[in-house]
């Protein structure tokens, strides 16, 4: 191998180094691309690419130093660039200054060691930007809260960072049918397992998903020894949440022993109610008719079960009452809000195979679940797997998700392609034929780039569906959800109805040849936007809501005014560019949660589309007309009432 690196061109693919810094140039840059950034964390100016970052020279060091608030390093990196900065550098990443390398022909001069862990760093960094963005936009979390939950994380990680025992670790993967985890329960509280953190609608689903077939990810156990349970250690929500549903929590079984040694010497009959001819005792009726266990209690103890009291005992919980969680068809409908001991009996159809419930959870079936079994491994050796499955998980956000479960609906597909996130070597009509013949599409993710949005995890299409949401889901006199619920609910109404007219294709066709139009109108004007709209003024990003408010704005005036659009558009962008920096409505809230951001974003459209000398109501109608529904009425609903 050789140290030497002068041009891109001449690096050899297979050099650490190379790969290293490769690494490094493409998180650096994803973390240009944030939209927000915690509080304390300065925005960066423009957005960069791998390319950006020139490691054989020292330009490197300013665009590191501009992100550098992502690193969430104890102290600011010099922005003198040099030995200097790289000695800083070096000091935040916990090594010596023997790793800056002496003068020469290596570039950087930093040693494999620190690029290593430079790398590590970024990647983290990544991990808990795309955390922190998800509480504040797909939670609606505020600023201040997600902060400290990203700084939070930060903390934990640099806590964790030991040295772990260089010892092989012995694993196998196996699928093994529920009874196998239910029949031995495994300790699902060593030490560094967390509490229980899942609330009752997360447990509802699990046990739904299961009773649909659908299957669950790898529940990873350390084989402690051969009469020893094992210990559970990923997947302790998943494995309590099964535990409880079929009454066999360690917890609750302790529960319900010294209950029922208290009352040893009561009787019940089938309804739970006291017999002294009775053939149960309390133990039966928690096993066999969990409601009847609930009116005994009450008779025996004093007071209700209630929620909270059935989640310190770990007692069981009944599914949903709806179909929200899919219990819907001759099968599974009838088990909507029972307990496991009201339907055990039942049979219904999993795996390709019909079975009763009580079958699936405590026979061999051929439903089953993933199961990595750690069978040699140190007690400091399982921590560290533990942290590093924790360090190492990446969940999918909104975008990803909802592309996954609505990739059927064909707006769903060419909101993806318009927005430049689909496969860029594919044409867009044959991932959605609704966007056949429409000239230049693509250069509405070009634009959509040049907001701010970069190419990582749907960004742009995000943005892009927010914007179609807002302008075209009306919600029926309901008020609006958060952001990614207002997008999937307008995606599940089309879903449900096939004559819904967003499942047109030429209506579809119409709709992004207009979202083309009025991006292209908004991008190329930017005389009206004040600068506040991106980055506070200090950068050329975009901040979404601005963003969403005024292109849905510019998509209605272009719909009810279209032969005339520019001409009122340049008569009035003085009148625009000042309300944009000076009137109240258009100053974006503190606090920008799910019913301050949509009365920030109708307040937006209103006064734009007035201040273009339109009707808001006829700009709406217009809407209507084309595409079948309007969603100005349901978000100016949500306007703030002003204060007295």
């Amino acid at each position: 191998m050789t140290d030497h690196i002068e041009h891109e061109d001449d690096f050899d693919e297979e050099d650490p180094r190379v790969l290293l810094l490769d690494s490094i140039a493409d998180g650096l840059a994803n973390l240009s691309e944030a939209s927000d950034t915690p509080n304390g964390v300065p925005p960066v100016s423009s957005i960069l690419s791998s390319a950006d970052f020139d490691f054989a020279s020292d330009s490197w060091m300013n665009k590191l130093a501009e992100i550098q608030g992502w690193l969430s390093f104890s102290e600011d990196l010099p922005l003198t660039g040099g030995e200097p900065f790289l000695l800083a550098l070096i000091s935040e990443l916990k090594l010596e200054p023997t790793e800056l390398l002496p003068p020469g022909d290596t570039y950087p001069p930093l040693s494999l060691r620190t690029l290593e862990r430079l790398q590590e760093r970024v990647e983290a960094a990544v991990r808990l930007q795309r955390n922190f963005l998800e509480e504040i936009e797909t939670k609606g979390t505020s600023r201040a809260t997600a902060t400290l939950s990203w700084a939070d994380a930060w903390a934990e990680s640099d806590a964790s960072e030991e040295a772990v025992s260089p010892e092989p670790v012995t694993a196998r993967a196996d699928v093994w049918p529920i009874y196998q985890l239910t029949n031995k329960v495994p300790n699902l509280t060593p030490s560094y397992q967390r509490g229980d953190v899942w609330a009752n609608t997360d447990r509802q689903l699990l046990m739904e998903s299961i009773l649909r077939g659908v299957p669950l990810p790898s529940i990873i156990l350390l084989r402690t020894g051969p009469t020893t349970p094992y210990e559970v250690v990923d997947g302790k929500q998943r494995l309590t949440t099964i535990l409880r549903f079929v009454g066999k929590h360690p917890v609750a079984t302790q529960k319900l022993a010294e209950v029922t040694a208290r009352h040893r010497d009561k009787k019940f009959n089938d309804q739970g109610r006291l017999d002294d001819h009775g053939g149960k005792n309390l133990s039966d009726l928690f096993h066999h008719d969990y409601p009847a266990f609930r009116r005994a209690w009450k008779a025996l103890e004093g007071y209700s079960l209630n929620a909270t009291h059935e989640n310190e005992y770990y007692f069981p919980f009944k599914l949903r009452t709806t179909g929200e969680g899919g219990l819907v068809g001759s099968y599974l409908e009838p088990l909507r809000g029972k307990y496991y001991t009201q339907i055990k009996d039942l049979v219904i159809k999993v795996a390709a195979e019909e079975v009763t419930i009580k079958g699936l959870f405590e026979e061999v079936v051929e439903y089953r679940i993933p199961v990595i079994e750690y069978t040699k491994a140190s007690q400091a050796q399982i921590h560290e797997v533990f942290r590093l499955y924790n360090k190492q998980g990446v969940h999918l956000n909104a975008e990803e998700i909802r592309n996954a479960v609505y990739h059927e609906v064909e707006l769903t597909r060419a909101t993806l392609a318009a927005a430049g996130d689909a496969d860029p070597n594919t044409d867009f009509a044959k991932i959605a034929e609704s966007l056949a013949g429409i000239p230049n599409l693509d250069r509405l993710s070009e634009a959509l780039k040049s907001y701010g949005f970069g190419d990582t995890r749907y960004k742009r299409t995000k943005v892009l569906a927010w914007v179609i949401s807002v302008l075209v889901h009306d919600t029926a006199g309901k008020d609006l959800a958060s952001t990614s619920r207002n997008i999937d609910q307008l995606l599940i109404a089309i879903q449900r109805n096939k004559s819904h007219r967003l499942a047109n294709s030429s209506t579809l066709n119409n709709l992004f040849s207009l979202l083309l139009q009025a991006v292209e109108l908004h991008s190329t004007h930017d005389e009206l936007w004040s600068d506040q709209f991106k980055d506070g003024g200090k950068g050329a990003k975009w901040q979404e809501l601005q963003l969403v408010g005024s292109l849905v704005g510019i998509a209605m005036a272009l719909a009810a005014s279209p032969d005339d659009i520019e001409d009122r558009i340049e008569a009035n962008a003085d009148a625009i560019r000042t309300a944009s920096e000076e009137s109240a409505d258009w100053h974006r809230p503190e606090k920008t949660q799910t019913k301050t951001q949509w009365d920030y974003i109708a307040r937006i459209i209103k006064s734009l589309i007035e201040l273009l000398g339109l009707d808001p109501d006829q700009a709406a109608e217009a809407i209507r007309l084309q595409f079948g529904s309007s969603g100005y009425a349901s978000l100016q609903r949500m306007r703030a009432k002003p204060k007295s």
